[in-house]
């Protein structure tokens, strides 16, 4: 999934007193990796005030620039080709030790041993450790959020991209959350809430099958039954057998 990523430079900038980041655009991905102090960026229109063990992930030939000054500011920083897909730009590292190690051997073998190969290997590692560098609490709350909002809106036909595009999220970057925190991709979550409700209605409503189709979102009905079977095994009426001698106390 790497293997494409490519070493196009990187380094340890240290200020001393006031500092502003130059305007300027280019041609590479880059990371910034903040050590120390507040470091002011802009990229386009957005503004990030990135602090200690926070990391920005900037786009190729997108201007960036300093919109305010800094002081006593430290960061590595990393260029890079590969048009890495990146679903979250600014995010804060709780466990930044590997990140830090991994920084220090790409400096290390970019002035005593300056192999292309090990810089492209080392290079992987960290884009791979700046993605994968989430804290799990923000992790859960991502997924926990789109799982309510999800469940929210069960009578409607949602699709993964149309859950990830409300969140601002990558659909593929959406889905490998819910599959970490719910064991299911974002559209057998989808399709489990929406299973769920339907089931509900069945068992807890006397509507016709025709009316619980459209209360959950399918205008077409014998796409429903499919849905139904397709999941369950058995058709909706088939479901309902199952219950039909439930016993009811009225007192």
């Amino acid at each position: 999934m790497y293997e494409h990523v490519y070493y196009e430079g990187g380094g340890k900038f240290v200020s001393h007193g006031e500092w502003l980041h130059p305007a300027r655009t280019i041609q590479t991905q880059e990371i910034i990796f903040v050590l120390s102090g507040t470091v002011y960026i802009a990229e386009g229109d957005t503004a990030f005030a990135l602090q200690k063990n926070d990391l920005l992930f900037l786009d190729p030939e997108q201007p960036h620039r300093g919109y305010r000054k800094s002081t006593d500011t430290s960061f590595y920083w990393l260029h890079f080709t590969g048009n890495v897909e990146v679903p979250v730009k600014h995010q804060t590292v709780s466990e930044p030790y590997n990140l830090t190690l991994l920084f220090k051997q790409l400096l290390h073998y970019r002035t005593e041993a300056p192999l292309r190969e090990r810089l492209d290997y080392i290079t992987r590692l960290i884009v791979m450790e700046c993605l994968f560098s989430h804290r799990t609490e923000e992790t859960n709350r991502i997924a926990a959020e789109a799982a309510a909002w999800i469940a929210a809106n069960r009578d409607v036909p949602l699709k993964a991209e149309e859950v990830a595009a409300h969140f601002g999220y990558n659909p593929n970057y959406l889905c490998r959350l819910f599959k970490a925190c719910y064991g299911q991709s974002l559209k057998e979550y989808i399709d489990t809430v929406r299973l769920d409700h339907i089931k509900n209605l069945l068992l807890t409503t006397d509507m016709p099958l025709a009316a619980v189709a459209t209360a959950v979102g399918f205008s077409d009905y014998k796409y429903f039954l499919k849905f139904f079977k397709y999941h369950e095994g058995i058709t909706p009426t088939e479901f309902l057998k199952g219950y039909a001698k439930t016993h009811i106390n009225k007192k």
